[in-house]
């Protein structure tokens, strides 16, 4: 007789803790459901970025590498009125002076999609007018700039970085 008790004992505990793991599993009508994913990159919109419509033609690149190529790209501008340009370190000066590349945090700073650094877009200089006769029109409200061996297309109300590719 305890053996048999002991045994209904074991059987309905094991059920017990069958069936209230199958509770804990099944999904609670009552609870909210989960929202769908968000996409990791939003639709492109008409004018954004993605549509190509700002990007710069392979026509456009070949025909400003080579102008740079027989002709020295601008100096930076001066500081603004009043204020100091802030230079890079003399280390980093000598390394982009002998063709090495600014380390990632500078390089963020004239990257595709964001928004230029003031004391970034202060070093700009605009393309040289005998080149930009020779590029097709520029998309409205863009502009198109050098900076720090690179050109680069802005949007010119926000100077949101539309487009950019090294000089050389």
């Amino acid at each position: 007789m305890a053996r048999t008790a002991a045994f209904i004992s074991l059987v309905l505990l094991v059920f017990s803790t069958l069936t209230i793991r199958a509770m804990a599993m099944a999904p609670n009508p009552k609870k909210e459901t989960a929202p769908p994913p968000v996409p990791t990159q939003a639709p492109a919109r008409a004018g954004d970025p993605a549509t190509g419509k700002y990007l710069f033609t392979p026509d456009e690149t070949i025909a400003i590498r080579g102008y740079f190529r027989t002709s020295p790209p601008p100096a930076p501008a001066g500081p603004p009125h009043g204020k100091k340009m802030k230079k890079l370190p003399p280390g980093l000066e000598k390394k982009v002076e002998r063709g090495g590349e600014l380390p990632p945090g500078w390089q963020k700073k004239v990257a595709r999609g964001e928004v230029i650094d003031a004391g970034v877009y202060a070093r700009s200089r605009p393309l040289p007018p005998e080149l930009v006769k020779r590029l097709p029109p520029p998309p409205r409200g863009t502009i198109v700039v050098t900076i720090e061996g690179k050109v680069v297309r802005l949007m010119e109300a926000t100077l949101t970085i539309l487009d950019v590719f090294d000089l050389l």
